[in-house]
């Protein structure tokens, strides 16, 4: 009888460990994002870059999960009002506790310091600071999925520029309003408790080929002659950098 109820404690204690230590971890997410998001060509111009997301995600006990939610740009490549529902598979690192991040931004910064003393460097306070700051990371996650969305807007001109004798009329062509993206980035989060804080990059790729660049110069007058000439550039990877406010239970 004894040692069936030592079993029992035991499992007992186990299963209360790992519960205790679900709940550390976190194996939901809510995240809220506010960043900016263009073309990866700054030349095909940014428009109002901003965007807000809101998502939730579940993972599993290994770090593996499936964030969705929903962002929204006033405008996405000059084009008002698009709307995504991104759905991502994501693998991520177990968190470190407080104790442990600090220990590691101090030991990062004193490592630092050292550096730049042995390479004839003074140490600074702000590449002190920064060392120390990089590493109070506590967790990495990567993901990867796809995004399909809606442009309500409608095409429209870029601007106009001119030479000595030409005139350059550019535009953003609209090809279609259902768009779908294929998604890759990673986030870096620092956590206390059951909030984090942290910065989320990403790369998209346009499956649907939404957005044309068009540029068409041709000559200011008619004494002037020459031949009206037209370029078009598809515009099909985006870069979005988002700073981010979770909540995981």
């Amino acid at each position: 009888m004894k040692k069936i109820l030592y079993c029992l404690a035991l499992l007992l204690g186990s299963g209360l460990a790992m519960q205790a230590q679900n709940a550390m971890q976190g194996l939901q997410e809510i995240r809220f994002g506010v960043g900016v998001r263009g073309p990866v060509d700054r030349s095909a111009g940014w428009g109002s870059p901003e965007i807000v997301s809101l998502s939730y995600a579940h993972y599993s006990q290994k770090g593996y999960g499936l964030r969705t939610g929903i962002e929204f740009m006033p405008q996405n490549t000059h084009i008002n009002n698009y709307f995504g529902v991104p759905i991502a598979f994501s693998a991520r690192t177990r968190s470190s506790s407080l104790g442990e991040s600090i220990g590691h931004g101090l030991t990062s910064a004193a490592a630092g310091a050292v550096r730049d003393a042995y390479y004839g460097i003074e140490p600074t306070v702000s590449s002190i600071l920064s060392d120390f700051l990089l590493n109070l990371f506590n967790r990495a996650e990567f993901f990867a999925g796809l995004t399909p969305g809606y442009i309500a807007g409608e095409s429209r001109s870029d601007g106009s520029s001119y030479g000595t004798y030409t005139q350059t009329d550019r535009f953003i062509n609209l090809n279609h309003h259902f768009s779908l993206t294929a998604d890759v980035g990673f986030s870096l989060s620092f956590r206390i408790w059951r909030f984090s804080i942290g910065v989320v990059p990403a790369v998209h790729y346009y499956l649907t080929n939404n957005f044309t660049s068009i540029s068409d110069t041709y000559p200011i007058s008619e004494e002037v002659g020459g031949n009206h000439s037209r370029t078009e550039t598809p515009i099909r990877f985006h870069f979005s950098a988002l700073g981010a406010l979770s909540f995981s239970f």
